[in-house]
């Protein structure tokens, strides 16, 4: 039954200060049944982040050593720290026919288009580039090096929006807003003819029930 189909990945990416934490956040809460991937990062937790929830926090041992044996879908490095998202995360709920949110750098999202899942790729924007840097002030994580240095890659991750499949705009105040479109977005997807409703309909309508005059 096309009911029993693999899920869909969903890549959503966007500079820091974009706001695509709280979008993703929002979308998960507007559909419950999505799964959202837990990446791992060698990046100390900040306030309030807790071990599996907000990430997988491992040493930098730890994550060199998963490298070594594959287990990662996607990884990248920003700054001084690795982040990646690790195959098992994503093959067990996509094979149960869950819809996985991945949210990741634009590094990690063009590493995901060279697999073979079914996924679609969205890129989170802010309303201006002064709000962008206006956010990042705001939550008061960074040192004034490391803002610049954010910016700087801010600046360099907007080049990467043409490689992906939508771009949605994340307003002042209206996060909600934004985690609508993304859900409207893959409704969409689930009806989209690919290779997989094709076999499908091939499988199921043809030749069945027909007729001869």
């Amino acid at each position: 039954m096309w009911s029993n189909r693999p899920g869909t990945v969903i890549v959503i990416s966007g500079p820091s200060g974009s706001g695509k934490t709280s979008v993703v956040k929002a979308l998960c809460d507007l559909n419950p049944t999505l799964v959202k991937s837990v990446s791992a990062t060698t990046r100390p937790p900040r306030l309030g982040e807790v071990n599996g929830r907000d990430y997988d926090f491992l040493s930098h041992a730890q994550f060199s050593d998963l490298v070594g044996r594959d287990a990662f879908l996607e990884w990248a490095t920003y700054g001084e720290h690795c982040y990646g998202t690790l195959k098992s995360k994503v093959t067990v709920p996509v094979n149960a026919g869950k819809d996985v949110i991945l949210e990741i750098d634009v590094q990690g999202a063009m590493q995901l288009k060279r697999t073979t899942f079914r996924s679609v790729s969205i890129f989170v924007l802010p309303p201006s580039f002064a709000i962008l840097e206006q956010r990042l002030r705001e939550r008061k994580t960074e040192s004034e090096e490391e803002l610049r240095r954010r910016l700087i890659t801010a600046q360099t991750e907007l080049d990467y929006a043409k490689h992906y499949d939508y771009c949605v705009i994340n307003p002042e105040n209206n996060v909600l807003e934004a985690a609508r479109k993304i859900q409207h977005i893959i409704l969409a997807e689930h009806c989209r003819v690919d290779a997989q409703l094709l076999a499908f309909i091939t499988q199921e309508f043809s030749g069945k029930n027909s007729h001869e005059p």
